[in-house]
């Protein structure tokens, strides 16, 4: 009977002491995205599903779309032939910058959230990043 209650202490200090695992805390990359000369960065969140797979891609999507607008707003402040351009070329220059079966963009880091440490729970996110003299060429090409 001693030995169970001692268990019983032991286990209940476990539990109130944090033996387990905490969270991981966010990413600086969440509040403070990268930025250099060379490259463009962006970061994608996936909402839940039932597929981790399914949840990655959702992310890396979605920071490609990022990524893509960024550039184009970017470009637009840096160019006026852009500015006064029809709606449709930002459009295809959007599309190309952000299709997923394209390979111009690099995942770099990524991050689950499990518990929601940072935002809702079980959303997952990607930081990816692209380089400017890609974006640059994709850019003449559609010009």
């Amino acid at each position: 009977m001693r030995y169970l209650f001692g268990f019983g202490i032991l286990a209940l200090l476990m539990a109130t002491s944090g033996c387990g695992s905490s969270p991981e805390p966010a990413p600086g990359w969440l509040d403070s995205i990268p930025q250099d000369k060379d490259n463009y960065y962006a970061v994608g969140i996936s909402g839940p599903t039932p597929k981790i797979s399914d949840a990655w891609d959702q992310a890396i999507k979605r920071a490609r779309a990022e990524l893509g607008r960024m550039i184009v707003s970017h470009v637009r402040s840096d160019d006026t032939s852009i500015s006064t351009s029809s709606g449709q070329y930002v459009q295809e220059i959007l599309s190309i910058l952000s299709d997923a079966e394209l390979n111009y963009t690099e995942v770099i880091e990524r991050w689950v959230d499990r518990p929601g440490v940072y935002g809702p729970r079980d959303h997952f996110y990607v930081l990816i990043r692209m380089e400017k003299r890609i974006a640059e060429s994709v850019l003449k090409r559609v010009r």
